[in-house]
């Protein structure tokens, strides 16, 4: 009697190369759209709080096109917002829960005239980011950097004033 058809397949079977292929891109792709819907389930809450964040700078402070909005965090969480109003005129709004304060650029120090005053300063320093915040009630540049003066690499941050550029305080991080 000769072995059925049936029985011959019943057998074990290996998976060619091709379907190994197909098995491992189909595995692969899965990784990539599970990971794409977490990255962006991770930022929904940030980019919702600044969406929130522009709209009420252009509500409240007329600005009618926003260049950048920034979350910031020292004494208390605050929003700033940079962007120009329909004069063409760039302004800084500072939003805190007290309400919002909305300074122009011009005549106030500029990024990049605090940037010429600190380099002027700390010829040493690497600069790290210079970010606009809010320190000891009141708008401020912050800067953090590393003094490389000495031959030591010592983190710190330096608050200047957003009005007149002074120093308002400096802190050198420990533990480096």
């Amino acid at each position: 009697m000769s072995p059925r058809r049936a029985d011959k397949r019943s057998g074990h079977t290996t998976m060619s190369m091709g379907r190994w292929m197909f098995v491992l891109a189909g595995f692969l792709l899965f990784c990539a759209v599970m990971l794409v819907i977490f990255v962006r389930s991770v930022n929904a809450g940030y980019r919702a709080d600044e969406q929130h964040a522009i709209a009420v700078a252009k509500e409240q402070s007329g600005l009618t096109e926003v260049d950048e909005a920034v979350q910031y965090t020292w004494e208390e969480p605050v929003w700033v917002v940079r962007g120009r109003d329909g004069n063409n005129q760039t302004w800084f709004v500072w939003e805190r829960k007290d309400g919002i304060l909305k300074k122009q650029e011009n005549g106030n120090y500029s990024e990049a005239q605090i940037r010429e005053r600190f380099s002027a300063e700390h010829p040493t320093a690497q600069s790290i980011r210079v970010v606009p915040g809010w320190f000891d009630n009141r708008p401020v540049w912050e800067f953090r950097y590393e003094d490389l003066a000495d031959g030591n690499q010592r983190p710190s941050i330096s608050f200047y004033s957003f009005e007149d550029g002074t120093l308002l305080n400096t802190y050198v991080l420990p533990g480096y």
